[in-house]
């Protein structure tokens, strides 16, 4: 009898151990965020200070747009 509480005591404590890990598991990886999704280097030029220096406007950032367009239907 003593030894099916001893086995049981020691199975417990194994079981116990292996539920917590502990070793080489990382967290996943962080969705980017939001600004982070607009375009090239957007997320750094909207993350700066407010009175830093301006970025460069480079291509893309500016999209031209025909005001006589007819307009996009919304869903």
């Amino acid at each position: 009898m003593r030894k099916l509480v001893l086995y049981s005591l020691t199975a417990a404590i194994a079981v116990g151990l292996t539920a917590c890990g502990g070793g080489g598991h990382s967290a996943p990886p962080a969705p980017p965020k939001l600004e982070d999704k607009f375009g090239t280097a957007f997320g750094r030029d909207f993350r700066a200070a407010p009175n830093s220096t301006p970025a460069p406007v480079k291509s893309g950032d500016v999209i031209p747009t025909d005001p006589a367009a007819p307009p996009t239907p919304l869903r």
